[in-house]
C-alpha cells in the first residue's frame, strides 16, 4: 500500500520529490537526517537574522520532516515531529483493537498556545478520517535545572484509538486546533488472537516478520533549543546550541572501527539500521533498551553536565540532555509512525531528572522513567509498580518486556525496586500463556526482551548473574523460545540452554525444537552505539576460573564466528574461534565498589561453552514466523543481518540463520518439569 497525503495551503509546500511509500520516507528521512546537522556557519546566517534565526536552526529539523511527511502548518507555529505507534490494550484487553500514537509538538518558543487542542482522525482511506479521537496533550518539564546544560521543557500528544478492527489497515493523522495537521501515516493492527483448547478451527494468521536490535542512539548531535539553553557552556551557545560531536550522541567510534570508523563502509549505523529495517517490513519491532542514549553515562544518578565538553561526569552524578529524544525520535519516524516500536528500559534510560531511581530514595510511581511515561506509551498490562514491564500476543508469539534494571547485578542503580513484583507477574503470564486450556493452544512461540544480558561473553559486561539466576530457570520451565538481550555492543547468539546447560550445538543453519532443545538468548546491543570487543587472551586483566589451565586456542584472544568469516591466518591461530570461551565471566550481587555513586556487582570467572555466532560491529534480527493449522509445522526463523559488511559492498548481508519449529496449538504443558 502507498503512503499518500492531501495538499495544504500553506508556506510550506511538498518538494517535488515528496515521498510516497514507507521505503521512499526512509531514504528521504536518512538523507534529510545527515544534511541537517547545524553548522557554526548556519548559526552565524542565523545570528545575523536576529534571535528568531538561532531558533530556526534548532527548529529546522523537525519542521523539514514534518513538511517532507506532508505536514500543513497552522497559525500558532507548532510542528507535529517523531510520530509512533505502540500496541496496547483496549478496555477489553484486546491488542489487536487499539493502538497508541504518540509525537513530538516542537515549536520555536518552547510554549504553546494555552487552548490548544489536539485530535487523532483516523478512518480506512487516505483523506477519510471518519473519527476524530481527543488527544493529550503532555507537558515534560524536569524535576530540577541541569547544573552546566539545558532547562527541560519538551510538549508531547498521546492518543489511543480502540475499538478497531482486528488485521485491518487504518490511515490517520494528527491534526492540532490551529489548524496544524500532519501528513498521512498507516498501520495494520494484529491480527486476531483465537484462543480454544487446540481444536481444528483455529484461524491461522498469515506469515510475518519483526526485527529487533537494541543500544541504537543517535548520529546527529542535539540542539538544545534557544529557550532551554539555561546552564549550556559558552561553547554550545555560541554553536546555536548544538553540543560538540560525540558527547550526547555516538559519533566517537574508534579509528580502527571497519564499519563505522572514519574510513569505514557506513559511518552512522544507528540511523541506517532503522532504515535498513524496512526492507523487511516488519508488523513490530522490540528495542531491547538503551534507547537513544540521553544519558550517556548509563548508572541511573541525578543529571549533572558541567563536566560534559571534556568527557568527565563529577562522582554520583550523570550527564544527561533531553533534547537527544528529540533527535531520535526522528530518527525512527520513517519506520515507527507505520509499525509499533516496542522498548525496553537499559540502564541508560532510568533518567532521575523525572523521578528517583531505587538508590536515590525511590519513586514508587516512575523510579526514573517519567520520561518514558510522556514520550512512550507502552501497554499497561504489567506490574503497577514497572513502567516498562508489559506483554502482548501477535498472531501465535507471546511477548513480553522484562525490565533488567530490577534484576541487575552489575549496575544496582534500581536493583529491587519492585519489591519482587515483576518476577512474580512474569511467573503468573508465563504460566498462564503455557497451561492455560484456554490461552496455550493460541500461543506457539514465546519471546522475551530486555536488556542485560543473562549469557553474553564480550569484555565490558559478559553475563549479568542477577538476570541469569531469576530468568534462566522460569524461562527453561515454560520453555520460552527466544530472548533478545541488549548492553553488550556487539552480536551474539548462544546454542539452546536449559536451566544454565547447553543441550546441543546449533551452528548457521540449524533447526532447533525448543520444546526439548531449549531456550537461545540472542543478544544484538549491535544497534548503532561505538562497538565493544570480545575477551583478551587469559591472563591478570582477565582470568580463567580458579583450577581452570587455558590450552590450545583458549591460550587466545576470544574472535568472531559467523557465516563467510576468514580470520587472518586461519582459524584459532589469532584468535579463538571455537564456540567455548575459558576466561569469559558473570555478574555476582556482592558489591565491589561504590566509588562512582552506586553500587557495582563483582565479577567472578566462568567458561562457557555456548557462544556459537559472534559478530563484533552493527547487525538486527530480523524474525520470520509462519503459523500453521493445528497439529501441523509452524517456524520462527531468526536471520542476523549485519549492516554493510566490510568486503561485500552490500547495504546489509545475512550472516547468520536459524530456525525453531513448533507444532501449532500444542503450545500447553500438560507437565511442568
Amino acid at each position: 500500500m502507498n503512503q499518500s497525503s492531501t495538499a495544504g495551503r500553506s508556506g510550506l509546500t511538498r518538494p517535488s520529490n515528496h515521498p510516497m511509500t514507507v521505503d521512499e520516507y526512509a531514504d528521504w528521512n536518512a538523507t534529510g537526517l545527515a544534511r541537517q546537522q547545524v553548522t557554526r556557519r548556519s548559526v552565524l546566517r542565523g545570528v545575523m537574522a536576529g534571535a528568531g534565526g538561532i531558533a530556526a536552526a534548532q527548529f529546522g529539523l523537525a519542521q523539514t520532516a514534518f513538511a517532507a511527511g506532508g505536514g500543513v502548518a497552522g497559525t500558532a507555529g507548532v510542528v507535529i515531529a517523531g510520530r509512533h505507534l505502540s500496541f496496547v490494550q483496549d478496555r477489553h484487553g484486546r491488542p489487536e483493537n487499539a493502538m497508541a500514537v504518540t509525537a513530538q509538538l516542537v515549536s520555536r518558543t518552547g510554549t504553546l498556545p494555552r487552548r490548544l487542542r489536539a485530535f487523532l482522525e483516523i478512518g480506512s482511506e487516505v483523506g477519510r478520517y471518519g473519527t476524530r479521537i481527543e488527544a493529550e496533550i503532555v507537558h515534560l518539564t524536569g524535576m530540577y535545572t541541569i547544573p552546566g546544560g539545558p532547562v527541560g521543557s519538551q510538549f508531547y500528544v498521546k492518543a489511543r484509538a480502540e475499538g478497531l478492527h482486528a488485521d485491518t489497515v487504518y490511515h490517520y493523522r494528527l491534526r492540532l486546533s490551529d489548524g496544524t495537521r500532519s501528513g498521512d501515516a498507516y498501520f495494520t493492527t494484529a491480527p486476531k488472537h483465537r484462543n480454544g483448547h487446540g481444536s481444528g478451527h483455529r484461524q491461522v494468521a498469515a506469515p510475518f516478520t519483526f526485527t529487533a536490535f537494541a543500544d541504537v542512539g543517535t548520529n546527529n548531535a542535539p540542539t538544545d533549543p534557544r529557550y532551554a539553553w539555561g546552564n549550556d557552556p559558552d561553547t554550545v551557545r555560541t554553536a546555536g546550541g548544538t553540543w560538540t560531536r560525540g558527547t550526547f550522541d555516538n559519533n566517537y567510534y574508534k579509528d580502527s572501527d571497519p564499519v563505522a570508523g572514519p574510513t569505514g563502509t557506513d559511518q552512522r549505523p544507528a540511523a541506517t539500521l532503522t532504515n535498513l529495517m524496512a526492507s523487511q517490513r516488519p508488523v513490530f519491532t522490540l528495542l531491547a533498551g538503551d534507547i537513544c542514549y540521553a544519558d550517556p553515562s548509563g548508572s541511573g544518578l541525578p543529571a549533572d553536565d558541567t563536566g560534559a565538553l571534556t568527557g568527565t561526569t563529577k562522582p554520583g552524578t550523570n550527564l544527561y540532555n533531553p533534547y537527544v529524544w528529540d533527535v531520535f525520535l526522528n530518527q525512527i519516524e520513517s519506520q515507527a509512525a507505520f509499525s509499533p516500536w516496542m522498548f525496553a528500559t537499559g540502564n541508560h534510560d532510568m533518567e532521575p531528572l523525572y523521578g528517583n531511581t531505587q538508590a536515590l530514595g525511590g519513586d514508587t510511581a516512575t523510579h526514573g522513567y517519567g520520561g518514558h511515561a510522556a514520550r512512550l506509551d507502552l501497554p499497561k498490562n504489567g506490574p503497577r509498580s514497572c513502567p516498562s514491564v508489559y506483554q502482548f500476543v501477535y498472531g501465535n508469539v507471546a511477548v513480553i518486556s522484562v525490565d533488567a534494571n530490577d534484576l541487575s547485578n552489575e549496575i544496582q542503580t534500581n536493583k529491587g525496586y519492585s519489591d519482587g513484583a515483576q518476577l512474580t507477574w512474569l511467573t503468573r503470564t508465563l504460566h498462564s500463556w503455557r497451561t492455560d486450556p484456554d490461552l496455550a493452544p493460541g500461543i506457539d512461540f514465546v519471546v522475551a526482551f530486555f536488556h542485560h544480558c543473562a549469557y553474553s561473553t564480550t569484555n565490558q559486561h559478559a553475563s549479568d548473574g542477577g538476570l541469569r539466576e531469576a530468568l534462566d530457570p522460569l524461562f527453561s520451565k515454560y520453555q520460552v523460545d527466544l530472548v533478545v538481550q541488549g548492553h553488550n555492543h556487539i552480536l551474539e547468539r548462544t546454542d539452546p540452554i536449559r536451566y544454565g546447560k547447553k543441550t546441543r550445538s546449533a551452528p548457521d543453519g540449524s533447526t532447533l525444537h525448543p520444546a526439548k532443545d531449549g531456550v537461545t538468548y540472542l543478544t544484538v546491543g549491535s544497534g548503532g552505539r561505538p562497538r565493544y570487543q570480545f575477551r583478551p587472551a587469559p591472563g591478570t586483566a582477565a582470568p580463567a576460573p580458579a583450577g581452570v589451565t587455558p590450552s590450545g586456542p583458549q591460550l587466545l584472544p576470544e574472535g568472531q564466528r559467523y557465516r563467510g568469516y576468514q580470520p587472518a591466518g586461519g582459524r584459532n591461530t589469532a584468535e579463538n574461534n571455537t564456540e567455548n570461551v575459558v576466561n569469559s565471566y558473570y555478574w555476582a550481587a556482592e558489591v565491589s565498589s561504590t566509588a562512582s555513586g552506586y553500587a557495582q556487582g563483582t565479577q567472578v570467572p566462568e567458561q562457557i561453552d555456548w557462544s556459537q555466532v559472534r559478530y563484533d560491529d552493527y547487525a538486527f534480527i530480523a524474525v520470520d514466523v509462519v503459523p500453521a493449522a493445528t497439529g501441523r509445522t509452524t517456524t520462527f526463523t531468526i536471520r542476523t543481518l549485519a549492516d554493510a559488511l566490510p568486503g561485500t559492498n552490500e547495504p546489509y548481508t545475512e550472516i547468520d540463520v536459524l530456525t525453531l519449529e513448533r507444532t501449532a496449538g500444542h503450545g500447553r504443558i500438560r507437565h511442568l518439569a
